[in-house]
């Protein structure tokens, strides 16, 4: 019978949350709602009151699917696409779109853009997220994703990327079931993140109370024309439906019959009252899946083994299912007008997934696994039909391996494999990799079945775990390879050993180096050379890295030589590349027209040319030449658009380009990049690098708090990263101890910053030289609070730096920290240096002539820090020195001039200056010297010495005694 449509009911403050959203949007913001809750419980029903209301507004709809054993691979993806080119009215203009990096959406839509072999399909979130931005320029646009709960990982991350970098006029809409979201789910690292960041509204769905259900039952039973209602039954329909909505509207046509127990039971209400054909019938497409297209259900219906009526049956006795009539159409005209089906514009669906996995239930196992062999069978038809895609290969592989055809799916587990590591999709390709290696065992003659060796399979699934980030995993399953291995292919063992090293950097396992040694003693020279140009390559990476230039020359070295001798200009541009920027490390400037050379030997090679872009705009932020850094940076953000770079590339560039931005002051737009960009990104080499620039660049921007929270939740990553690379352990440590003092811990402090002074340590001046300054800042605290710490030892450092070209700029700061030179010659001082440098030297200049009694120099010094620190957004500075100009008074344009007391014994509390004024009250409220110096941007010295004048001054030998004085008054 037909389901008739209630009111929505319930839900009146949901859908005024929505409504509301809808209106922001239209009014030019963005906004994100995620809806979520049991299955049934409405979700779907809410989103069609709302896009009913959505009048001048693009609605496109991307629906996630469930394939059995995993999701459905960029299902609400291709839903999305399609939207696309409906709104936009023409497929050519949506390619034309995407630009250059259009080929990656060949792995959602094949029959939209051509496949090629360099798609860059991981560029898949970027160029959606593009495209609906492009559509929100035009008109207010809401985007639907639903059923996040079968997503897989390409569309989490465009989800994520849409709701971090949502245009103006964009609605983002998300639903998913709670009740299939457990705690090791995928998607709770998505949602938390969503969170944290504030970018959502959630709507938590509940089940309605007795009198909802009610109304809802009276609402549907008046669309029937039914005009009765028995209280009893009313009664016993809530306690059946347990508020579920949707199961109200199953049971409602029912009322007055024996209603079912099981909420399993309603489902199949719809399903036992159709004729024994249409129930057959709905077996048959449930064994598809949520839902199938028109002809490959003509497919399976005609296929012998069904014994559907389409065709006498081949195999005597063996039907999956009673015959569906010699009119099957008419008998799924039945299960739509029954609304047990529905009609799509490609094929039929369930009007609910759960009625769906109902009737396939009902399935017995026998007719399952011929069912799903049909189905097989039909899709490997429509591979000639259609254009070859992931999502149609994962599926007849899954078809086969619930078939139990073990052979058939072992290797359409392969197929689908590969096409899923190639397509970007690594949740799809680790599983059936996955798959693929647990069958293995069950199929005889494996290999031949496969198409490849087991040791050959082991090395592809190691790889989509690591694109997966499943760095421990990979790592697991790369080292399985390498045992396997046959002992007569020692190039292949040498490239696996290779990959191998990568996967442990990704992990953050320092075994690389020996990984790469071992492969290098495999490839003779001569004989071998491309293998072995791409290991010493890799060598030269390492060691770089790690802050060993001169290995890393060494090694750059034999590989512009390997790659000379056969030809390679990716291996020449590369070495060239690491060369000269180990030989900048080293303070020689001659690495400079290395890099410039190595981009000319790259002759359009895109590996060559992206380390051009990242290393070679790293080695002028390394000697602060900001402009050359940013423009080098911005060619290559173009030039990665050009040959649709992977994401890890371009993000690196980007990572630079913001870096530059940092350094000449444009610090709002830095901030804009680090929020747009990094919590989308998974734990990895590329994550810590980026979260440790954002965390600086929080604290110095005054969100301290956010900064210190982001370290804490960083701090494993860091130091799991930074035990392989220097760049990273410099980084991280600084920041980390940046933060040690800003929460009064000088010992913390100095602790992480003694690394630059350890034994054995290689000077690298663009690491050592900030480090210097901020382990100078800790010595001045701790000598302040009474220890004796050594500066020899950094002393010592710093004079190795000294040929540097931001050696003046350091060394005054670091000797102005320990108060052994002028803060003015930092202020004053030309030459490259980060731009926060300057308004902070004048801040700490500001505090000196205020404890020295220049009340109107301190006034105009701090003033122009408080200018010029507001100007690139440098909020710890801006209220350090606004908080010393408020404390002292100093705020207003003519302050008065009046002299201090003179400071003589026991003369009482009007004696007190100013600044003795505000020690004591801070002291009344019972805090140390060094929380003193903390509140009041002073040392803990000058805070002891403040607090010593206050007794004298008053007569007191206790700070008990001083504080009580303070309540007399």
């Amino acid at each position: 019978m037909p389901v008739p449509r209630a009111r929505l009911v319930g839900r009146a403050r949901e859908l005024g949350a929505l409504t509301a959203a809808l209106d922001d949007v239209r009014s030019g913001a963005n906004r994100t709602l995620v809806i979520a809750g049991e299955a049934g419980i409405g979700k779907t029903r809410l989103l069609d009151e709302l896009t009913a209301r959505a009048d001048g507004v693009t609605v496109v709809t991307g629906q996630c699917a469930d394939e059995g054993s995993g999701p459905l691979p960029y299902a609400a993806l291709a839903g999305l696409l399609h939207g696309i080119v409906q709104a936009v009215g023409r497929p050519d203009t949506v390619v034309a779109a995407a630009g250059p990096a259009a080929g990656a959406l060949s792995a959602v839509a094949p029959q939209l853009v051509a496949p090629a072999s360099d798609a860059g399909a991981d560029r898949i979130p970027e160029v959606l997220t593009d495209l609906l931005t492009g559509l929100a320029a035009d008109q207010p646009l809401v985007v639907v994703m639903e059923d996040l709960h079968w997503s897989d990982d390409v569309t989490r991350a465009v989800a994520l990327r849409l709701a971090r970098t949502a245009p103006p006029g964009l609605l983002l809409l998300l639903t998913y079931r709670s009740d299939d979201v457990g705690r090791a789910h995928p998607l709770r690292t998505v949602m938390a993140e969503l969170d944290r960041a504030r970018l959502t509204t959630r709507l938590d769905l509940t089940r309605l109370g007795e009198s909802e259900v009610r109304e809802m039952a009276q609402d549907l039973l008046d669309a029937g024309l039914d005009t009765g209602l028995d209280a009893q039954a009313l009664a016993d329909l809530a306690d059946r439906s347990e508020g579920v909505p949707f199961y109200v509207e199953e049971l409602v046509g029912f009322l007055g019959t024996d209603l079912p127990d099981s909420l399993r039971d309603i489902l199949l209400l719809r399903y036992w009252n159709l004729s024994r054909q249409a129930q057959a019938l709905c077996r048959v497409v449930a064994a598809a899946g949520p839902r199938v297209w028109y002809d490959v259900l003509d497919d399976v219906l005609a296929d012998p083994s069904t014994g559907s009526g389409r065709l006498p049956s081949t195999q005597s006795g063996q039907h999956v299912v009673p015959n569906v009539g010699a009119e099957p159409e008419e008998t799924v005209r039945e299960a739509v007008e029954a609304q047990v089906l529905v009609v799509t514009d490609v094929g039929y669906a369930f009007r609910h997934a759960l009625v769906q996995e109902a009737v396939y239930a009902e399935l017995l196992p026998g007719e399952r696994r011929r069912l799903h062999a049909a189905y097989a069978r039909a899709l490997e038809l429509a591979l000639s039909r259609r254009a070859r895609s992931v999502a149609k290969l994962s599926r007849i592989a899954d078809h086969w391996w619930r078939a139990g055809m073990l052979d058939k799916a072992l290797a359409a587990a392969v197929v689908g494999h590969r096409a899923a590591a190639d397509g970007a999709a690594s949740s799809t390709a680790v599983a059936l990799g996955e798959r693929a290696l647990e069958l293995w065992e069950q199929v005889p003659d494996a290999e031949a079945v496969a198409g490849l060796p087991h040791h050959e399979l082991l090395r592809t699934v190691a790889e989509s775990l690591r694109g997966s980030t499943r760095a421990a995993r990979a790592l697991a399953v790369a080292h399985e390879a390498i045992d396997e291995w046959p002992a007569d292919d020692p190039a292949g063992l040498a490239g696996m050993l290779s990959d191998t090293a990568l996967i442990a950097g990704h992990a953050g396992s320092d075994e690389g180096p020996e990984l790469i040694d071992r492969a290098l003693a495999l490839v003779e020279p001569g004989r071998d050379d491309a293998v072995r140009g791409h290991l010493l390559m890799l060598r030269a990476r390492h060691a770089m890295l790690d802050g060993r230039p001169r290995d890393a020359i060494e090694a750059a070295t034999a590989a512009y030589e390997t790659g000379s001798a056969i030809g390679s200009a990716e291996v020449v541009s590369v070495a060239l590349n690491l060369r000269g920027v180990s030989r900048v490390q080293l303070g020689d400037t001659g690495g400079f027209a290395e890099i410039d050379a190595a981009r000319e030997a790259a002759v359009g090679t895109w590996h060559g040319l992206s380390r051009y872009y990242i290393n070679g705009s790293d080695v002028w932020l390394l000697v602060g030449d900001w402009t050359r850094a940013a423009e080098i940076a911005q060619e290559g953000v173009g030039a990665a658009q050009r040959y649709g770079s992977s994401e890890a590339s371009r993000i690196m560039i980007e990572g630079n380009l913001a870096e530059a931005w940092i350094g000449r002051g444009d610090w709002a737009d830095a901030a804009a990049w680090y929020e747009r960009t990094v919590p989308p990104i998974h734990d990895s080499v590329y994550s810590v690098y980026l979260s440790e620039r954002r965390a600086w660049l929080m604290m110095w921007q005054g969100r301290v708090e956010q900064a210190q929270a982001e370290a804490r939740r960083r701090a494993t990553s860091w130091e799991r990263f930074g035990r392989l690379e220097g760049q990273i352990r410099s980084r991280t440590s600084m920041t980390l101890a940046e933060l040690a003092l800003l929460r009064d811990e000088p010992a913390e402090a100095l602790e992480r910053m003694s690394v630059v002074v350890a034994p054995d340590t290689v000077r690298i001046p663009a690491y050592d030289l900030p480090q210097l300054a901020v382990a100078a800042l800790a010595i001045a605290r701790l000598r302040a609070a009474g220890q004796d710490v050594d500066d020899a030892p950094y002393r010592a450092a710093l004079a190795e730096c000294a040929r540097w070209p931001t050696f003046p700029l350091w060394s005054a700061l670091f000797e102005a920290e320990l108060g052994t030179g002028p803060w003015t010659a930092v202020a004053d001082l030309p030459g490259p240096g980060p731009v926060h440098v300057r308004p902070y030297a004048l801040y700490r200049e500001g505090a000196r002539l205020l404890d020295a009694g220049d009340r109107a120099g301190a006034r105009s010094t701090l003033g122009s820090a408080v200018a010029e620190a507001e100007k690139i957004g440098a909020g710890l500075v801006v209220g350090r020195a606004q908080g010393l100009l408020d404390r002292a008074g100093l705020t207003g344009q003519a302050e008065e001039r009046r002299p201090e007391p003179a400071e003589g014994p026991g003369t009482g509390l009007d004696s007190l200056t100013a600044r003795e004024q505000q020690v004591l009250a801070l002291v009344a409220e019972g805090l140390t010297n060094g929380q003193i110096a903390e509140r009041l941007f002073i040392s803990a010295k000058t805070a002891s010495v403040h607090v010593s004048a206050i007794l004298r001054k008053l007569g007191v030998s206790t700070r008990t005694e001083a504080a009580l004085l303070t309540t007399r008054r």
